[in-house]
């Protein structure tokens, strides 16, 4: 079982994978550029419940669980990992895209997930729009069903990525990184 900081930090990126795995199923390249990307994100979720005593150094920190969190990241996307290292099903992640729609200046779909171990399954809509070849905006919405949970998890990302240069600065197409 992971421990809730990465449990937190997995919701936190879980959009943008999820984005682009739908978009690798398309087997087409982006109409972006290939190299280092930096994505904002502003996250909301409500229905999770902490244990108290996380919620409490959470607040002490100065974060207020529930309300809006933006992460920013870099990333290194290569055509390469736009059709493997998205895949969903590398993440323990079961998922059918439906409804989905590309275009030279967007994309869409409908999602629906479930874990290999059957633990959560969630369903949701994703819609990103390419402004240019250097720049990308989108928003996802995600309702998760948990075993430990007793309410669905809602989550409500809003993100930005903006195109750094073609040299990765030794960032893995693996692992993107998160930004203080």
């Amino acid at each position: 079982m992971l421990p809730m900081k990465d449990k937190l930090r997995s919701l936190c990126l879980l959009p943008l994978v999820v984005t682009l795995a739908a978009a690798a199923q398309t087997q087409t390249t982006p109409p972006i550029k290939m190299g280092l990307w930096k994505t904002s994100s502003t996250i909301t979720t409500s229905g999770f419940q902490l244990p108290p005593e996380v919620a409490a150094r959470m607040k002490a920190s100065g974060r207020d669980p529930g309300q809006p969190r933006t992460v920013n990241t870099l990333s290194c996307l290569t055509a390469e990992k736009w059709k493997k290292v998205f895949d969903p099903t590398q993440h323990d992640q079961h998922c059918q895209f439906t409804n989905q729609q590309q275009s030279s200046s967007s994309m869409s779909a409908d999602m629906a997930c479930s874990s290999g171990a059957g633990a959560h399954n969630a369903t949701g809509h994703m819609a990103m729009t390419f402004d240019s070849t250097e720049k990308m905006h989108g928003k996802f919405h995600m309702e998760v069903n948990s075993q430990s949970q007793p309410h669905p998890i809602l989550i409500d990302n809003t993100f930005t990525g903006v195109y750094q240069g073609s040299d990765c600065q030794g960032i893995s197409p693996d692992t993107p990184k998160l930004l203080p």
